[in-house]
């Protein structure tokens, strides 16, 4: 018996071993067919510019080994990015690059996850995939063919985590990126999944990407015009960017053409490209919604502003909260609106104008009036709610149909709060200029003059009234005309336009007088004697205050008594009846502490120090002024407050206190800066004027 060893050392592809063998071996080496290594990515684009905090993101989620579900809206550059990222990482694959464009957003049907195995299985050197009947097997023998690799596994367009799921290799060595306009959040509940979210490009980002993509320094400020029209959207950049490559000096031409917001999708089309026309890549997103959710897109095209909140968009679509909630999320999850937080939603500049567009050509008349309705009801109720906080005691109007989705706000603070955030929206609703809404606009600049007066917001305020005037003229109501002539002309006085002022002054008192209204009356009165005063026409001023006065007093209109008393006394100080003027103001701060008005005590306060300090008693004075202070900031008013600060400032130069002077000025125009107001101008001349020795 012969025992037989067979013992082999050193490396070998294909063993053979045998226990005996007779006669003469022939061995045939096959070579194995070489290993394929796809490369499939298609080549990214000539520039990525602003990107580089997501590059660093995507080399945490991915490298060596990883997954990362990249979302963003459309046209925002979520393939450009993926596609320069790999290009970097080329290296760090070196068994191939597989990619695949899932067309979940887009006019032909969604690739199906078997039609997009057998185009991977294929590369991978499957000749026959369809001998794998179900969409298991050609997952199966995928993962198989991919667990001993290390290459980049790219998805793009995933409309759903189904969508996704049977391509993704499984365990090993891979990295694997897919890429949507939803946020999928599905997958991380199963896989290690990084989420990484893309938005527009800064505005600095915008101009350089369209000074390197026309390949020459732009005019600064046209080019700014520019990328804001394209909301720092990469695709739109780079379509007026193509537009100027040739002729950068027409770049006036190109933004005269975007600033109409309805011409603006069509400008950014580049006609030969269906898949480069911004209107066509957002209907693409629109085309898969649900029915519920493409109407209330479609309805976020008739709000005049792209921030709203909760609240707005209840009344607006016309649901129950909880389901708008819901709605918005999902529409969120899509990238079709923005989360903000605190209730708060926003939708892209552009997509905003898709959204109108669409609404104009889908949505009948009637439907688009009635939301539009309801939300302006929700928007001048809610103002009112806000105003009752902010200024209690007013004259209070009674507001058609019923509250819409009014915010619940704890206290005067919180509805000054309500007023700053909702402002430009409120603004834009007064904008609207449609004979439907005559009623409501007045009515809601009528309720605007509560915040605007506290920061004397003049632009702001100028516009609603003006708007509402012409709603009021339109409307042929001679009440409504009246009352807006009477607000308008406070903030002509403010701006210092005396002649516009008192031309509305003495239009509202004479439709006041026709109208037998005694109280409206009193108050264009009042009113017009802030014009006098201004002119240096004292005794008018207080002849017409007195006038007003009277008919205050008769009807028992306290607080009315009280403003037209602090008028009074800044008139008699002008005529050095300093007596007069201090027994008044003081009136007037009885009534304010009494009704716990904080804005009228500020006021109040302010004006007495200014008498005091006329007339020489300048310790009385400074009392008075830092109690001014103190109720400017109760109250919300950072203008009174400013102006305190001013007179205290006053005084103390008076005094001979330059430094202590110095510091109320610069306390005081800091706050005059932040509100934009023209009293910052003089301050800075008396600063000026103070000795840099003091």
């Amino acid at each position: 018996m012969v025992n037989v060893h067979n013992e082999m050392a050193g490396t070998a592809c294909s063993v053979v071993q045998a226990g005996a063998i007779h006669g003469g071996v022939h061995i045939t080496v096959a070579h194995a067919p070489p290993t394929i290594v796809p490369r499939q990515l298609p080549a990214p684009g000539r520039l990525l510019t602003g990107r580089a905090a997501l590059l660093e993101q995507l080399d945490d989620a991915l490298l060596p080994q990883g997954f990362a579900v990249l979302t963003g809206m459309a046209g925002v550059g979520k393939t450009a990015l993926v596609l320069h990222w790999a290009e970097n990482n080329t290296a760090v694959f070196p068994d191939g690059q597989l990619y695949v464009d899932l067309h979940g957003f887009g006019t032909d049907d969604p690739l199906s996850p078997n039609d997009a195995l057998a185009r991977f299985l294929r590369a991978l050197g499957h000749a026959r995939p369809e001998e794998l009947a179900t969409v298991e097997e050609r997952a199966a023998h995928f993962r198989t063919l991919m667990s001993d690799r290390r290459a980049l596994v790219v998805l793009d367009n995933a409309h759903s985590v189904e969508h996704v799921r049977p391509l993704l290799p499984g365990a090993g060595s891979c990295s694997v990126v897919v890429i949507s306009r939803h946020q999928l959040r599905g997958l991380a509940i199963h896989h290690p999944a990084s989420a990484v979210t893309i938005g527009p490009l800064s505005e600095s980002d915008s101009l350089a990407l369209l000074n390197e993509a026309v390949g020459a320094e732009l005019e600064e400020q046209a080019a700014a015009q520019l990328a804001r029209y394209c909301g720092g959207l990469p695709l739109a950049l780079r379509i007026v960017a193509e537009r100027l490559a040739d002729q950068p000096d027409e770049i006036h031409e190109v933004v005269d053409e975007l600033i109409d917001t309805r011409a603006r999708l069509g400008a950014l089309d580049t006609q030969d490209d269906a898949h480069s026309a911004v209107r066509t890549v957002f209907s693409w997103s629109y085309q898969r919604l649900p029915a519920h959710e493409a109407r209330a897109f479609r309805l976020l095209g008739l709000h005049p502003n792209t921030e709203f909140s909760t609240n707005a968009a209840t009344a607006l679509f016309g649901l129950a909260h909880n389901i708008t909630i819901r709605t918005l999320r999902s529409l969120g999850q899509r990238h079709l609106v923005s989360h903000l937080g605190h209730g708060r939603f926003a939708v892209h500049d552009l997509l905003h104008t898709y959204a109108a567009e669409i609404s104009e050509s889908t949505e009948d008349a009637d439907n688009k009036n009635y939301a539009l309705k309801m939300l302006f009801d929700h928007y001048l109720h809610s103002a009112d709610h806000a105003g009752r906080l902010v200024m209690p005691h007013r004259l209070r109007l009674p507001l058609p149909d019923r509250p819409r989705a009014v915010p619940v706000l704890d206290g005067r603070q919180e509805a000054l709060r309500w007023f700053e955030v909702e402002r430009r929206n409120l603004e834009a609703m007064c904008a609207l200029d449609d004979p439907a809404f005559d009623e409501r606009t007045w009515l809601l600049a009528y309720t605007l003059r509560d915040y605007y007066f506290l920061d004397k917001l003049l632009d702001g305020w100028r516009g609603t009234h003006e708007k509402a005037l012409a709603a009021a003229i339109r409307a042929g109501d001679p009440l409504a005309e009246a009352r807006t002539r009477n607000n308008l002309g406070m903030a002509l006085v403010e701006a210092g336009l005396l002649d516009e002022a008192e031309g509305h002054y003495n239009g509202a008192r004479r439709l006041f007088e026709q109208l037998g209204d005694g109280h409206g009356r009193a108050n264009a009165l009042a009113n017009l004697a802030a014009v006098l005063r201004r002119r240096g026409r004292f005794a008018e001023a207080l002849s017409s205050q007195q006038l007003a006065l009277d008919w205050y007093r008769s009807a028992g209109a306290t607080r009315n008594i009280g403003i037209t008393l602090r008028g009074m006394a800044l008139a008699e100080m002008e005529l050095e009846r300093y007596d007069d003027a201090v027994r008044h103001v003081q009136e007037a701060l009885d009534i304010a502490l009494k009704l716990q008005l904080d804005i009228d005590a500020a006021e109040g306060f302010g004006r007495l120090g200014r008498i005091q300090h006329q007339a020489g008693d300048n310790t009385a004075a400074e009392v008075a002024l830092h109690r001014a202070v103190h109720y400017s900031r109760r109250s919300g008013s950072r203008h009174e407050e400013a102006r305190a600060l001013r007179w205290l400032g006053d005084v103390a130069a008076t005094t001979g206190r330059t430094a202590q002077a110095r510091r109320w000025w610069l306390a005081s125009l800091r706050v005059y800066r932040e509100l934009g107001s023209v009293e910052a101008d003089s301050l800075h001349e008396a600063l000026d004027g103070l000795s840099s020795d003091q």
